[in-house]
């Protein structure tokens, strides 16, 4: 695993803690969708996919899962699991950068927390 691919997926990291801020205002303002950037490798890049929030919420299902406009994936790290109007949903393989894409999930806490049962 090289440097450049750990580069990779903190670049994609960082653009999904972006989309998460845009998700949570599109709820706050009763938006049913919003205009997500591209989760991609590319730090550059400033590429927008108009999304329905529900659509958004099933790849945030998965920490290892990315949104990324069609034509932006790196196969060496990802593979595509969904193509969709203009944009494709990818899974993080390599072993490296799905690690950092689960560490750094900003929902890992409600993931893992548990139902707190209280003493009878």
């Amino acid at each position: 695993m090289g440097a450049s691919e750990v580069e990779m997926a903190r670049t994609e990291v960082v653009f999904r803690e972006v989309n998460e801020r845009i998700g949570e205002t599109a709820q706050r303002f009763a938006s049913s969708e919003a205009e997500f950037v591209c989760e991609c490798a590319d730090p550059d890049c400033a590429d927008r996919i108009d999304l329905p929030l529900a659509e958004y919420e099933q790849v945030r299902e998965h920490p290892t899962h990315f949104l990324l406009c069609a034509g932006h994936e790196v196969p060496a790290i990802e593979r595509v699991i969904r193509r969709r109007r203009g944009y494709a949903v990818v899974d993080k393989f390599q072993s490296t950068v799905a690690r950092i894409a689960r560490n750094a999930d900003p929902r890992r806490v409600r993931r893992t927390r548990r139902p707190r049962v209280e003493p009878a």
